[in-house]
């Protein structure tokens, strides 16, 4: 399986205070639906539109299509501010996945998010899609800041019927994250004690633990002009190629034993 994961990094409606996307607030071409077509002519099988919030983005929607009618999985990771009202009916039609961050309940998430009334946009957003085919997958990043919510999670999404997975990621201190480190880093210890009561729930749905260290290596990522590049656990950007590149399949494939191998068929 080849999955390629577009990051939107020129800006984002949000502006959380442990998100490890590095903005950089300046204008651009946009080449999203020619990344996508180039993924399709390399035989990429998944595609992942993340961060900033796909949704707010005008090139989006096209490329979407795209990437669905050429029979790619296609994964969308939003906060759900821009989801407008006809887009439930796209997301039935072109989404295979749709991730929504949940750091807490009520005004615990809104306070995560730094964002007034998210939670209960959120919250409307997934009671539209309990009719939908498009699988649901729920990201929480966990801090020091919210370990006492995901119970409360847990038990907010136990009574939903259309939670596919939940994907649960301690805080890494990624890129521009590195600087509210205190506030939010959290042990690898106090990450697992924070989560041991799952292991006596009942599961209607997936439950991912990762852990900052499975997190971070072997993602490779492909900006919205068609940079590629990954990460280290040293919490820095590194730079790979173009996927414009005549050669970009065989410089790809120097870094097949890098990939990381929970991210090779999680999703289909």
């Amino acid at each position: 399986m080849k999955r390629i994961i577009l990051t939107y990094n020129q800006s984002c409606n949000l502006s959380c205070d442990f998100c490890y996307v590095n903005f950089h607030h300046q204008k651009i071409k946009d080449k999203t639906y020619e990344v996508v077509r180039r993924a399709i002519s390399l035989d990429f099988d998944v595609i992942t539109f993340g961060g900033g919030d796909s949704f707010s983005k005008s090139s989006f929607r096209k490329s979407c299509i795209l990437a669905k009618e050429n029979n790619l999985f296609t994964q969308v990771d939003t906060n759900g501010i821009s989801i407008t009202q006809s887009d439930f009916s796209f997301i039935d039609n072109y989404v295979d996945l749709i991730g929504i961050p949940l750091d807490g309940i009520g005004e615990i998430h809104n306070y995560m998010r730094k964002s007034k009334n998210l939670f209960t946009k959120v919250n409307t957003v997934l009671q539209t899609l309990k009719e939908s085919k498009t699988r649901i997958k729920i990201n929480t990043i966990l801090t020091k800041q919210n370990r006492e919510s995901i119970y409360d999670i847990h038990r907010y999404l136990m009574q939903l019927e259309n939670i596919d997975s939940w994907s649960i990621y301690q805080f890494f201190p990624l890129s521009t994250a590195r600087k509210n480190k205190d506030m939010f880093e959290i042990s690898n210890d106090d990450f697992e004690s924070a989560l041991t009561f799952l292991d006596k729930e009942d599961k209607k749905f997936k439950i991912e633990k990762f852990k900052y260290s499975d997190r971070v290596s072997g993602y490779i990522f492909c900006d919205e002009q068609g940079k590629l590049y990954t990460n280290s656990l040293d919490g820095d950007y590194r730079d790979i190629c173009s996927i414009f590149d005549f050669d970009v399949e065989e410089k790809l494939s120097r870094l097949n034993d890098f990939i990381n191998p929970k991210t090779k068929n999680r999703y289909v």
